[in-house]
């Protein structure tokens, strides 16, 4: 699974010269909109097969990228199930498939192998090396639970949170 998703990752990076969210999803010809939401992060739907992601209105710009990102995996990997009008993805549920699948997404689109391992060349822990990225500590696990998958010689320090985005 990782090593697909991973070199999805690379194609698109590749295609759409950008890992940025934002214009990623504008390329994409997905429509980003905000609205506040009591429980979720973020939401992505597709209606009458237009596109759409929504934000919580709340969030900071490093979560806002994050989670646009996440819910740019489910456009990518998910739409299948887009199409039910109820159905809702989670960036902090970790137990389904979906959600772990979109997490690797973001975490391989929005950190690099290279950052990886310069950082731990240094002597960065995970900690320091996602705080050195500017991403939350459990997606620079994520990233490196990727890599580990992809048969990189890392440590994993912790175990994963499945709740590390949640309110």
């Amino acid at each position: 699974m990782s090593a697909n998703i991973y070199e999805l990752t690379k194609r698109l990076m590749k295609i759409y010269d950008t890992n940025d969210p934002f214009m990623l999803a504008d390329q994409l010809g997905i429509v980003v909109k905000y609205r506040k939401f009591s429980k979720l992060k973020g939401m992505y739907k597709a209606i009458d097969r237009i596109h759409f992601i929504w934000l919580n209105e709340t969030l900071d710009e490093i979560t806002a990228r994050i989670v646009l990102m996440h819910e740019i995996g489910h456009f990518i990997l998910h739409k299948d199930l887009a199409a039910n009008a109820f159905q809702k993805f989670s960036l902090y549920d970790m137990t389904g498939k979906t959600e772990k699948e979109a997490n690797c997404f973001a975490a391989n689109m929005l950190i690099s192998d290279r950052d990886v391992i310069e950082l731990a060349d240094q002597g960065y822990t995970s900690a320091k090396s996602a705080a050195a990225l500017y991403v939350p500590h459990q997606l620079m696990l994520i990233k490196i639970e990727d890599m580990i998958d992809r048969g990189f010689t890392l440590y994993l320090s912790e175990e994963i949170r499945s709740d590390f985005l949640a309110y």
